[in-house]
């Protein structure tokens, strides 16, 4: 079967060419077709299979677009990877590969291993910090929004509805009785690893930290500022191959060896236990969260004052968190928030419900406060939105002016 790159016509073939003839040195380019690779870009590879999925999944897109759009999405992957200040944090990219693979575990292995998805997630994470890096300098003045605003009014979308909530969470905490059942069972297995090999095994079969498991619980390069403050506290204060005591975070219970510390950042092995909550936990939860609800209905306590209520949150109970005053557009709640909000109106506030976050129950209790309709942009009502308009232009501008820049460079 001819490759899609074949297929392209001669104007498109054309473009492409003149595009890796100018942003690429030559040294770092290859044309030649090898083993189905549509082009090398520096360090970067485009596969024929990449694009051939790109164009299947944006069908509307013709293949030269497509082509380009691929070529400088990978050109700009390569420069991001080449600048010093852009860092990677590998913290957030093993949180972002656990999110995923809780959601599609059953599916994802049909389409692409975890080397794979771990490196998708890492070049997104270059892509993201490449366009924020292009930001930063950004200044957008009123005089410019405004300009904006009076040039293409009648062709800006029409904002969507939205509300105005204040919200709380309680989550069950564990019994007494179900932690130390949980701790035993990881000082258990902390007695039974006697080598590194040992510890690998324990992770593959026990951990529910999927992103780490395959790989014996291995987690490389952890900085300390984007950890929690608990398990900074012990994990630096392990020596080189100990293993922690077990502990908890709000992830669950950790079992952790220090493989190696550098400074601010280390890599470690890690066992993590994600329980279930009892029917009790679940119960008692459930309970409190009616006693909460009833108490700010009748005006004991507000949304305002409540993060002060020391005695009655500090309980034993449930963990909790407080929002306030938060903006969001209607069509991107959840089902169950949406349904609960149906019937509510401004400054009514709901019967507790429960949703799934983080792989756990919880329950929520929302304060509508107000609902704005939807209606055609205001530069007074919207001003913010329209400066994210104005950012997101200029930003393309500066995008653009950088891929000619590195034309210039090289012709």
């Amino acid at each position: 079967m001819r490759n899609i790159f074949f297929k392209l016509k001669q104007e498109c073939f054309f473009i492409f060419l003149m595009l890796i003839i100018f942003c690429i040195p030559s040294h770092s380019f290859t044309f030649e077709k090898i083993g189905g690779i549509t082009a090398v870009i520096g360090d970067e590879i485009l596969l024929d299979s990449e694009l051939k999925h790109y164009l299947n999944s944006n069908k509307k897109i013709p293949p030269c677009k497509g082509l380009e759009n691929l070529i400088i999405h990978k050109l700009i992957l390569y420069h991001a990877k080449k600048d010093p200040s852009i860092q990677i944090d590998n913290q957030e990219i093993q949180s972002n590969k656990e999110e995923f693979l809780k959601k599609f575990n059953s599916d994802f292995s049909k389409n692409l291993s975890l080397k794979e998805l771990t490196e998708k997630i890492k070049n997104n994470q270059y892509i993201e910090k490449f366009y924020q890096k292009m930001k930063e300098d950004i200044e957008i003045s009123p005089e410019e929004v405004k300009y904006f605003f009076n040039k293409e009014k009648e062709k800006l979308p029409i904002v969507p509805k939205k509300i105005c909530v204040s919200y709380m969470i309680l989550s069950p905490k564990f019994s007494k009785e179900h932690r130390e059942k949980i701790v035993n069972f990881l000082k258990k297995i902390k007695k039974e690893i006697h080598s590194d090999k040992d510890f690998s095994m324990k992770a593959i079969l026990l951990s529910e930290d999927y992103s780490s498991a395959f790989k014996g619980g291995l987690i490389n390069g952890i900085k300390k500022k984007n950890i929690s403050k608990e398990f900074e506290r012990i994990v630096f204060s392990l020596e080189e191959k100990q293993i922690s005591e077990p502990f908890e975070t709000d992830l669950g219970f950790h079992l952790v060896k220090l493989e190696k510390k550098r400074g601010e950042e280390i890599d470690i092995r890690h066992i993590l236990i994600q329980p279930k909550y009892t029917e009790e936990e679940l119960r008692k939860a459930k309970s409190f969260a009616y006693e909460i609800k009833n108490r700010l209905i009748n005006h004991e306590i507000s949304f305002e004052t409540i993060s002060n209520e020391r005695p009655l949150l500090h309980n034993g109970i449930v963990n909790h968190s407080v929002w306030k005053k938060i903006w969001v557009e209607e069509n991107q709640i959840s089902k169950n928030l949406k349904k609960t909000l149906q019937n509510l109106k401004d400054g009514e506030i709901s019967e507790p419900y429960k949703e799934i976050v983080n792989g756990k129950e919880v329950f929520f209790i929302i304060k509508l406060l107000k609902r704005k309709p939807s209606h055609p942009i205001s530069f007074k009502e919207d001003y913010a939105q329209l400066k994210n308009l104005v950012m997101n232009i200029k930003q393309e501008e500066k995008i653009k002016n950088w891929i000619k820049n590195q034309l210039k460079k090289l012709i």
